[in-house]
Parts: structure tokens; sequence; C-alpha cells
């Protein structure tokens, strides 16, 4: 009965209280450690980021503990991505999600581990059934860690909600955790809404600060329709120097609200709009993470207040008046960026651009010489100009200046006779005089593939199988005061595209680190034997250059 009435009133406030309810429960820490952020909600990564992260003191193996009792609904290993992650549902309709991990408690690692005996392969992802693996309140399971697309040690925390699968602020969720020190606004930019087809850097105004809350800038003139950029960060606290995202970003206009950034809710469906919520050019050309302060175009995101406008100033409405960006923590401690703007006459100078003129609702097949480019409608979010040309074996798209929402495909043409020289090519993209391998296809006529880039494009080749060399071993050596084996895998062309391990003739388990170009077997699995044992590798990249290698070890 008590869990019933739990159960029941949980369900009520998420009816009635507009993502306020989690206020009211009492989630178990899933780290033992410190709330120390080196990421937070929403965060403007390849995606939004749509967890926190936690600091795990620099290392791996802090305990991971469930927030609340529930069932494992999702296990995977992944060489990308999350690396080892768990989803875990729990009865007040929220799933937890622990990213990242070094590796799963004993109950999981065994569970994960059988599996990937008996499909034969290091990544997986199951679906357990409903009450097939059941967790307490803070059991453990797992460890934190570095694996997947992480780039330190850390735990990667999301709530979910089931039904919809959106990502919650998990700070929502009554997490305590210090946070004394206000937003950091480092820079304020115009940004062109007036003439769409064409990008370009935003202009930077300097600002300057005049006490511990409040920045200002001159006076700003403006012409044609206008969107303001901001370059932000928070810091949780002095010492700790994680540059972390902000929680709110308000616009108010003669003091009266107009505009408003929040994250407390990310529909993963709308990921794919981080490309164009932040200014695309300086995030490519300057690493700057410029934040609008205004609803893009085609963009229609749950998290933005427009208040019946977008943000963008129109000088025919805005003719002198004053301009508040107020930017808050989840601590609700706030920053402010104070100024004045002033319609001016516009300039009637007409600009004109070559290309050809892309429209998000057409589709187009492009021929360049011998080259063709084929753009799917809304391949992009708004409509461009796009200069095209083929010469010296080069595709030349122009400058990655406008972000892509799918992507296109590019062929370029093939006169290669010799089958082994076609295996090994692939269409690369130039970028700071080096060629970037693309997964690429061919025919009789071309060599094809997608991308999400605009700049420069040629075929190239891929001669070299991957390198492989033992870490912790040498031939025919005694491997008995070792718990794994490991050895260096990697490829600097193509990239490692498969590899299978074998230990006396039987399917091996040998975990894939990318990052490290690690490969590594756990005794403990006891497939090695006492007495002599053979190892076998075979490998290959992502044009099909192979290898094998082969050890005699000693147990």
């Amino acid at each position: 009965m008590k869990l019933f009435l739990r159960i029941l009133f949980t369900s009520f406030l998420i009816l009635n209280c507009n993502d306020n309810f989690s206020q009211e429960l009492d989630f178990h820490s899933p780290i033992d450690a410190p709330f120390d952020l080196s990421g937070t909600f929403g965060e403007y990564r390849s995606k939004f980021h749509t967890g926190i992260d936690f600091k795990s003191r620099g290392v791996q193996g802090q305990k991971i503990f469930s927030i609340e009792e529930g069932y494992v609904s999702r296990i995977e290993v992944n060489n990308y991505g999350y690396g080892k992650v768990v989803y875990i549902d729990h009865p007040n309709r929220f799933t937890s999600v622990y990213a990242h991990l070094k590796d799963f408690s004993t109950e999981l690692d065994n569970y994960v581990r059988g599996e990937q005996y008996r499909s034969k392969t290091s990544t997986i992802k199951k679906f357990p059934k409903k009450g097939e693996i059941k967790v307490r309140r803070g059991e453990l399971i797992g460890y934190s860690g570095n694996t997947g697309g992480s780039f330190a040690p850390h735990l990667h925390f999301e709530i979910r909600d089931t039904d919809t699968q959106d990502a919650l602020n998990p700070l929502m969720f009554n997490y305590k955790y210090i946070d004394e020190e206000r937003p950091i606004i480092r820079g304020l930019y115009l940004i062109d809404e007036e003439n769409t087809l064409v990008s370009s850097l935003p202009l930077k105004k300097e600002i300057k600060k005049i006490n511990d809350s409040t920045y200002t800038t001159d006076e700003i003139e403006y012409n044609k329709k206008t969107g303001f950029g901001i370059d932000i960060y928070d810091i949780q606290y002095k010492g700790l120097f994680n540059q972390n995202g902000v929680y709110k970003v308000d616009l108010l206009i003669d003091s009266l609200l107009v505009y408003s950034f929040k994250m407390d809710r990310i529909k993963f469906s709308q990921n794919h709009y981080r490309k164009i919520m932040y200014d695309y050019m300086s995030a490519i050309n300057n690493r700057k993470r410029v934040l609008k302060v205004y609803t893009p175009q085609n963009a229609n995101l749950s998290f933005l207040k427009n208040n019946d406008f977008n943000g963008i100033l129109d000088p025919s409405k805005y003719t002198d008046n004053s301009v508040s960006i107020r930017v808050s923590d989840w601590n609700n401690n706030s920053s402010y960026l104070n100024f004045r703007v002033k319609a001016t006459d516009s300039n009637d100078e007409v600009t004109s651009y070559d290309g050809i003129e892309i429209l998000t609702n057409q589709n187009y097949k492009i021929n360049k010489n011998l080259s063709i480019i084929e753009i799917k409608k809304n391949t992009f979010y708004n409509d461009l100009l796009l200069n095209i040309s083929f010469k010296d074996d080069t595709l030349d798209l122009g400058e990655d200046k406008d972000p892509f929402r799918k992507s296109m495909i590019i062929k370029l043409p093939q006169m290669i006779s010799d089958t082994l020289e076609l295996r090994q090519s692939f269409i690369g993209r130039i970028k700071d005089k080096k060629i970037t391998y693309i997964n690429s296809r061919k025919d009789d006529s071309y060599i094809y593939a997608n991308t999400s880039s605009l700049g420069k494009y040629t075929i190239s080749r891929d001669t070299l199988k991957p390198e492989i060399k033992p870490i912790n071993f040498k031939q025919n050596s005694n491997i008995s005061s070792r718990s794994s084996i490991r050895l260096r895998l990697k490829d600097e062309m193509s990239g490692i595209k498969s590899y299978d391990a074998f230990l006396n003739g039987k399917w091996a388990l040998f975990e894939y680190e990318p990052k490290s170009n690690l490969i590594f077997h756990k005794i403990s699995d006891n497939i090695i034997k006492k007495g002599e044992n053979i190892l076998l590798i075979n490998y290959q990249d992502g044009v099909g250059n192979k290898g094998v290698y082969r050890a005699t070890l000693y147990y």
C-alpha cells in the first residue's frame, strides 16, 4: 500500500506541476563522491548535453549506485558514445542512466559477458525483460570510468521521463550542491538575421564589467533584423575550473521579458537543433560557443519561451530601447548585461553573391564537371548559396559555414581499373592539410559517400594494414602473474573496422578502447588454460586491409 500511494502521488505531481514535481522526490546519490560537476544539463556538445557530469577525483573506480529501486531496462557496451551504460526504470515513471562506466557490478557484469560470449561480439545492446534484473535503492551497479566518447574519468548521469524518454535536468530532483559563483559573460555578438542566404561571422561588441553582477557595452546602432549572441559559462565554486553551461538566459526589452532559454527538459527528437542554437561559424572557426538569444528560423524547441516574440530585433519596431540579458545558474546566481539599442536608417546597398541557391524545401542533383552532389529537401536548416567547383580531382563545396540537418551524397568519378587500388580507395575530407577518412561506397563509375560538412573532398587511398603490438607480454612468455592480456591495435587512416580474437581455437572477448588504441582480455573469463595457449587475432581496417597476429602464451 505504501508503494502504491508513493506511485500515485508521484503520478499526480507529474501531471500537475510542470516539472516542479521533482523537488518532492528524495533520490539516493548516484556516486560515492562530492557533487562536483564537470558538465551541466543542456550544454553545447556534439548534441545538447542530456545529463550532468560528476567529477570522479580524476580517477576511475568510484562506486556508482542506483538512485531508487527498479529494474534494468537497458544495458550496453559501446566503443563510442556512452561506452558501458546502464538504464534503470523506476516505479515512479522515471528512468535513470549511468554512462562511461569502467565496470559493471558483479551481477550485471556476469549478465553482460554472458551475452557477449553468446553473440561473439564485444559491443552489445540488451533490453532485459521487466523485472528480470531487479535493483534496490542505493545498490551498487558499477564503477565510474572513461569508456566510450569520454575524455576524462567521470560519471554521466541522466534522469528521463520513462513514458516520453525526454531528458530531465537532474538538478530538479532535490540534489543539493555547492554553487557560489555567478555565470561569466565573456562576449556579446550581433548576428545578421536579415540576409540569411549568406552565413557570416557575428560582429563582436566589446563589453566591460561594472561590478560583480553587471556588464555593459556602448549603445548599439542597427539597421536590419539582428539577433544577439552571448559567449557565457558558469563555474561552480572557486578552485573548480570546469567551464559549465548555464541554466537560464532571459532577454528583456524595456524591462519586459520577451525571450527565455531554460534547460529543464530536452526532447531527443530536438537534439539536432543545437547546431543552430549556437552560432555555427563561431564554433567551427573560433571554437567559441556563442549562444543565440533568440529562436532561429525553423526551430521549434520546447525549452524556449518566446512570448510571441522570437528575440530578433526589428528596426521598424525597436527604435530606441533598453536591453538586458540575464544569465542564471541553477542556484539562481545571476549576471546581467545591460545596454541600449537604437535603430538607424537602413543601408540600401545591395550586395550580390555568387553560388547556387539551395532552398530547404526542394531536392537537388547538381552535376559539376564529372562530380555529382545529391541534396534532399531539409538537408539544411535554412536556404543558402552553395559555391561548387571540381578540378584537380578535388571537389570544393565552399567554406564550412552552414550546419546540416541531415547528410547529403557526394559522388566523385573513379577511373581505377586495379581491383586492389579500388578497394583501398575512399573519399577523404581535406582540412588543415590533412585528409580524414569517410566511409565510402563504389560502383562502376563513382566513389560516393555521405557527408554533413561543406569543405573540400578528394579520392584518397589507405594501403597499410593496422598495426598491432603486445603491451604486457612477449612471444612465448608466462602470463600467470597477469590479470589481463593487452595489445595496441591502431590504424592511422581508415580506422579499425573489426577484429576477432581466439584462444586455443575458441572465441575470446577482447574489449576495445579506441581512445588509447587498446584491446584487452580479462584472464578471469577462464578461457586461458594451464600450460600452452595459442592466441590468434584477425583484424581489418575501414577499407579491408587485413592482418593476423599470432602468439604463444604460457599460464
